[in-house]
C-alpha cells in the first residue's frame, strides 16, 4: 500500500466508528441520563481519533521517508533535527575531547546516512500548538488549524475534563457534530499535505 492508502484506510475505520456513534447520539427517545453518558463517551472518542490519527499519519510519513533511503542531509533542518534527536542529545553530554572527535565525524556518521526517526510524541494532549509544532518538524503547514484553533483547543480541554472526572458536558447534537466536522476536515487536510510532501521529496 502507498502511504496515502495507509492513511486513508486508517481514516476510514475512524469515520465508520464515529458514524455509529452519530446514529446513537441522534436517538431522540434516549433518556437524558443515558444521553449525558453517551455524549461524554462521544467527546472522548472524538479526541482519541483526532490524536490517534495525527500520530498514525505522521508515523506513516516518517516510515515512508525512512524506507525511501533518503539521506538525513537531504531533509529540511527541522526534520533533520528530529531524525538526529538521539545523536544530538548524546553529543551534549560528551566531555570536550570526545565532543570534538564526534563533531569531526558527525557528517559521515549521521548526515550522510539514511534517515531514521524516533516515535512521534503527541504529548498526550494534542493542543493545536503542539500539532503545529509536529507538522513544522515534518515540513508541513496546515492553515486549517489556525482557522479552527479555538474549536480544536476546546476539544482537547473537554477531553481533559472528562479524563479528570468532571461531570458537566454539553449534550447538544448539532454542537457536537460541528466539532466532528472540523476534526474530519483536519484529518483530510493532514492526508493531503503528507501526500503532497512525499511527492515533493521523492
Amino acid at each position: 500500500m502507498t502511504p496515502l492508502e495507509l492513511i486513508e484506510k486508517d481514516l476510514d475505520w475512524r469515520e465508520a466508528e464515529m458514524a455509529v456513534f452519530r446514529i446513537m447520539l441522534s436517538d431522540s427517545g434516549m433518556p437524558e441520563r443515558q444521553k449525558l453518558v453517551l455524549f461524554r463517551a462521544g467527546w472522548a472518542l472524538l479526541y482519541a481519533h483526532y490524536e490517534g490519527y495525527c500520530k498514525f499519519a505522521l508515523t506513516v510519513y516518517y516510515d515512508s521517508i525512512r524506507s525511501s533511503g533518503k539521506l538525513t542531509e537531504q531533509l529540511l533542518s527541522p526534520t533533520q533535527a528530529f531524525a538526529l534527536d538521539s545523536a544530538l542529545r548524546k553529543l551534549r553530554g560528551l566531555p570536550p575531547v570526545d565532543l570534538l572527535c564526534a563533531i569531526k565525524t558527525f557528517d559521515a556518521d549521521h548526515l550522510k546516512r539514511p534517515a531514521t526517526f524516533p516515535d512521534v510524541d503527541t504529548e498526550s494532549n494534542l493542543w493545536p500548538n503542539v500539532l503545529n509544532q509536529l507538522l513544522e518538524i515534518a515540513g508541513l503547514k496546515i492553515d486549517y488549524i489556525d482557522q479552527n484553533w479555538h474549536k480544536i483547543r476546546t476539544l482537547v480541554a473537554r477531553r481533559n475534563k472528562i479524563a479528570h472526572g468532571e461531570r458537566d458536558m454539553i449534550k447538544e447534537l448539532d454542537y457536537f457534530l460541528s466539532f466532528e466536522e472540523i476534526i474530519r476536515n483536519l484529518m483530510i487536510e493532514v492526508a493531503i499535505r503528507i501526500d503532497e510532501k512525499l511527492c515533493e521529496i521523492s
